[in-house]
């Protein structure tokens, strides 16, 4: 696999575990376990595809960027200038 490829399965990765880590902090009552447990399946999975990363580092990697993604998403996109 190139390069390339790897990266864009990692943003693959990355999207997937975001969402299903932001669908887990956005769930309340019984729908909360259920998507805690689907976002430590995908955890499980990007484990055992990087043996050389651990549980925590992983989880202290997609807390960071789940807030980076947060912020991206409430910042007002910038308004082009008028003509």
């Amino acid at each position: 696999m190139t390069s390339s490829g790897r990266c864009s399965q990692m943003n693959a990765e990355l999207e997937a575990i975001l969402k299903a880590f932001d669908a887990f902090m956005q769930a309340r009552g019984e729908t909360a376990e259920s998507l805690r447990m689907i976002y430590e399946s995908r955890l499980e999975d990007i484990l055992q595809k990087h043996p050389g990363i651990s549980k925590e580092r992983l989880e202290q990697a997609i807390r960071k960027k789940y807030l980076q993604w947060l912020r991206a998403e409430s910042s007002p996109s910038s308004v082009p200038p008028k003509a």
